[in-house]
């Protein structure tokens, strides 16, 4: 029987969700191993001087647990 464990990570980007969403991938893989889902939670972005200034996603990432 598999225990999967689940963190939250939050991606940035200047560019766009979809990229932000990348770079969440891209750090989750530097060092788990194992992952079998990653869902997005929320979607948010950072104003400065009433423009977007960064793009947000905050994201569920599951991996399983080794033994």
């Amino acid at each position: 029987m598999a225990v999967v464990k689940i963190i939250e990570l939050v991606g940035e980007s200047k560019i766009g969700w979809e990229d932000a969403m990348k770079n969440v991938i891209a750090e989750a893989q530097k060092t788990l191993r194992g992952i079998t889902r990653i869902g997005v939670s929320e979607l948010d972005v950072r104003l400065q001087d009433d423009k977007i200034d960064v793009w947000r996603v905050r994201a569920q990432v599951s991996f399983r647990v080794e033994r």
